[in-house]
């Protein structure tokens, strides 16, 4: 019985550095690594290793005794009832104006800044904070996660009376709230914030001051570096929590021990009130936002394992990517790509809704509007049909169930289509992505990644 058996076509194969496989089952989620022996099984020896190891694997669903046309059929018969784990409308967030006082030199919304002075500078009105938040009801009114403050740079000064405006009425309606913020005058808002339930306030640095301030500059070209860790600095002690994203790339990365050794001096390794992750700088473009080697090497990912703290800030900054391969939490196949499809929903100046963040400000991809009134267009249509159940050319790739169908932004703009598949992010799973995390997992324990 077990010779009719095969290996499933969703179990992948990745060479580690040590000569041994890696198999992943992309259905289940379970993995598991060998030699010679191993190998030998996946090719239909069951006798060359040993039977126990033989049944856990039938068990675990790595071989199927179904055709290959019949496992495709039922694996995607299950990923309908799996699309009930893709909650709509769970995650909202409110563009206050796209306008910011910051010009940083890797900005995935640089494009806008070449609007108008008015188009730029044009802020969410009172009457649309209302709409939002009846909008928010009318889509789900069981949503938890915290309303995401964003921009542009939200902390305008001129943005005092709005953003007090929207806290005090989420504040009564029993709402919490998180922002991303360049931190230059964030500051100044402690009164606001201290009033409301902030959850954390997301501030990004880009290294050591002489890294930071060569990338991240005021409008006229002023470094930011002193001004925002002094911000930083304020909010912590008004008992504000604060996560310090620190972004990297290859001409950077060597300088993230010394950065790390600042924020260790600072304190904020030592204190529940800041939490500092790695992040790399992504490019939006192909392989979309878990393409970590759009401007890093293997060599540059090796390097900020070495030292205990860059290790534990960028394993934080990986999460996203550790949870979409299966290492960490309950596995669930991917269906579509962006870990935030469908559940982001963002609330632009001007009445916009956006469920994409590559798209922001680019009216051709609103998918409705949510001023006067609530309404969605053929363009949220074909968002919501953009995962692997509506991608045919997805159907009988091996790799389907960890790509989710690639960067739908991309490939929008690339190849003129929503339902159309960007592969690049399943051939770096192979070739780096699991064997960086399986090595983190044999060299510094599993408890590594999922303490994180």
């Amino acid at each position: 019985m077990k010779k009719m058996l095969r290996k499933s076509k969703y179990v992948l194969r990745v060479p580690l550095a040590n000569g041994d496989s890696l198999f992943v089952n992309t259905v289940t989620g379970d993995m598991i690594a060998g030699g010679e022996d191993l190998e030998k099984v996946f090719k239909g020896d069951f006798e060359s290793c040993d039977e126990n190891v033989v049944t856990d694997l039938i068990s675990s669903r790595f071989f199927t005794d179904l055709t290959p046309e019949e496992e495709t059929k039922s694996v995607f018969e299950t990923l309908e009832s799996i699309k009930t784990v893709y909650k709509d409308h769970t995650l909202f967030l409110f563009i206050l104006t796209y306008d910011c006082n910051m010009r940083c030199t890797y900005c995935f919304e640089s494009h806008l800044f070449h609007r108008d002075t008015q188009w730029l500078q044009h802020t969410m009105s009172c009457s649309q904070v209302d709409a939002a938040f009846k909008a928010m009801e009318n889509l789900n009114p069981d949503a938890t996660l915290p309303i995401h403050l964003f921009g542009g740079e939200p902390f305008l000064l001129r943005n005092y009376d709005l953003v007090q405006y929207v806290l005090k009425r989420g504040t009564d309606l029993g709402k919490s709230f998180t922002a991303i913020t360049n931190g230059l005058k964030t500051n100044h808002f402690i009164p606001l914030l201290t009033k409301a339930d902030i959850h954390t306030l997301q501030i990004t640095l880009d290294g050591i001051k002489s890294v930071h301030d060569t990338r991240k500059k005021t409008c006229d070209g002023g470094g930011t570096f002193d001004q925002i860790v002094e911000s930083i600095g304020q909010l912590v002690e008004a008992g504000i929590h604060v996560t310090v994203k620190v972004t990297f790339d290859h001409v950077t990365v060597k300088a993230l021990p010394h950065f790390m050794e600042f924020a260790r001096e600072k304190g904020w390794f030592d204190t529940e009130n800041v939490e500092v992750y790695a992040s790399p700088v992504f490019h939006h473009s192909k392989g979309g936002c878990y393409n970590f080697l759009c401007n890093l090497s293997i060599e540059d990912l090796t390097f900020v394992l070495e030292d205990d703290f860059m290790r534990t800030a960028f394993l934080k900054g990986m999460n996203p990517l550790i949870q979409k391969l299966g290492f960490k939490d309950k596995w669930t196949p991917q269906i579509t790509y962006c870990r935030h499809m469908p559940s982001q929903t963002y609330f632009d100046p001007f009445g916009n809704i956006y469920v994409c963040d590559d798209s922001l400000g680019d009216t051709e991809h609103a998918v409705g509007v949510y001023y006067p009134e609530i309404e969605f267009n053929d363009v949220y249509t074909m968002w919501k049909k953009r995962t692997i159940s509506d991608m045919t050319s997805c159907h009988h790739c091996r790799y389907a169930l960890i790509c989710g169908g690639g960067c739908g932004h991309y490939t929008y703009h690339e190849k003129g289509s929503l339902l159309e598949p960007d592969c690049t992010f399943s051939q770096q799973a192979i070739t780096v992505y699991y064997p960086l995390i399986w090595r983190i997992f044999q060299t510094f324990g599993k408890n590594t990644v999922e303490t994180i």
